[in-house]
C-alpha cells in the first residue's frame, strides 16, 4: 500500500472513535511517536502500548495494511510532503549535493516571502489585525519551534498596545486563555510539521468556548481548515534541513505594523508612556 506521507495519520485519527480499547492504546502511542516509526517494531509498540505484538499486526490489519513494514513502506512514498525526520534528512542530503542547492533553496525562500506579502492583503490577514486592535485581551501561543518568533511577536505587540500575554502552556490546561474572565478576548496559536498534538487539541477546545482564534500554519497541515477560525497558511519548505521560519517571521513584522496603524491615535500615547519608563528606569545608553 503506498499511501501520502499524512494519510496514516489521517487514517488514525479518523477511525480513533470506533477502535477497541486496545486499538485506542495503540493508536494513541502512534500519533504520540509518528516520528519514531521507522525504528519501531511490533514487540516495541506493544511494550508501550501494554499490548502484544500480535495485536499490533491485527490492528494494522484492520486498517488495510499487511503489516508494519507495509505501514513504513508508504512512509517512505515519494512527495514533498515530508513529516518524519528521516525522510526530512535523506531530502536535505540528496538536494544538497545537486549543483546550485543553495540558488535553489535562496529562490524558494524569495518565494516563500512574498506569498506572505499576499497574505498581507487577504480578507484573513485584516480580520487577525482587526481582532487584535479591537480585542480586551490577546493570548500568543507558540508550539514547538515556534516558540521563539512567537513570543518576539508578544513583546512588539505589548509596546503597542495593553493587555497581551505569551502563553506558555505550563497549567497543561490552557485556563488563562481559555478561561480568562475577558468578554473579548482573541488568541494566536502557530505550529508547523510535524504538528503537536496539542496545537489541534487547543483548536477544537477553543471552537467548543467560543474562543475567536487565528491558526498560522503550514500548506501542508491537513486539518487548519476543519475549524472556523482565522488561518493563514505559509510556505516553509525551502530545501533545508529544517522548514524556514522566516516567511513567519515576516508575517509577524508586517501584522505588528497594521496593528500599529490600526491602533490609531492610542498609540502616541502609549507610546509616550514607554518613552517616560524607559527614562523612569534607565532603560537605553543617553
Amino acid at each position: 500500500m503506498v499511501m501520502d506521507k499524512n494519510s496514516f495519520q489521517v487514517t488514525l485519527e479518523q477511525q480513533f472513535a470506533s477502535l477497541t480499547p486496545t486499538g485506542k492504546r495503540i493508536a494513541t502511542y502512534l500519533l504520540a511517536n509518528l516520528q519514531q516509526l521507522p525504528f519501531e517494531t511490533a514487540d516495541s509498540i506493544a511494550q508501550q502500548a501494554g499490548t502484544t505484538g500480535i495485536s499490533v499486526g491485527r490492528f494494522l490489519r484492520s486498517l488495510g495494511y499487511r503489516n508494519l513494514d507495509d505501514v513504513k513502506q508508504g512512509l517512505r512514498g515519494d512527495t514533498p510532503a515530508s513529516w518524519l525526520i528521516t525522510d526530512r534528512l535523506g531530502a536535505f542530503r540528496s538536494e544538497a549535493h545537486q549543483d546550485d542547492a543553495l540558488e535553489r533553496s535562496m529562490h524558494r525562500e524569495i518565494e516563500a516571502i512574498q506569498h506572505v506579502y499576499g497574505l498581507a492583503r487577504s480578507p484573513a490577514f485584516a480580520a487577525i489585525v482587526r481582532q487584535i486592535v479591537e480585542a480586551d485581551a490577546v493570548f500568543i501561543i507558540g508550539i514547538q519551534s515556534t516558540r521563539g518568533i512567537l513570543n518576539a511577536f508578544h513583546s512588539h505587540l505589548e509596546y503597542i498596545r495593553p493587555k497581551v500575554y505569551y502563553v506558555d502552556g505550563l497549567s497543561g490546561i490552557y485556563a488563562e486563555t481559555l478561561n480568562s474572565g475577558f468578554a473579548k478576548p482573541y488568541a494566536i496559536i502557530s505550529d508547523f510539521r510535524a504538528y503537536s498534538a496539542i496545537t489541534q487539541t487547543f483548536c477544537e477546545v477553543a471552537n467548543a468556548n467560543a474562543l475567536p482564534l487565528a491558526l498560522v500554519t503550514d500548506l501542508q497541515c491537513p486539518w487548519a481548515r476543519d475549524y472556523p477560525l482565522d488561518l493563514l497558511q505559509l510556505k516553509t519548505d525551502v530545501g533545508q534541513f529544517w522548514d524556514s521560519l522566516a516567511p513567519l517571521t515576516c508575517l509577524f513584522n508586517l501584522m505588528v505594523s497594521a496593528v500599529a496603524e490600526g491602533y490609531g491615535e492610542r498609540l502616541d500615547e502609549r507610546l509616550a508612556k514607554n518613552r517616560a519608563l524607559q527614562e523612569a528606569f534607565g532603560q537605553f545608553e543617553s
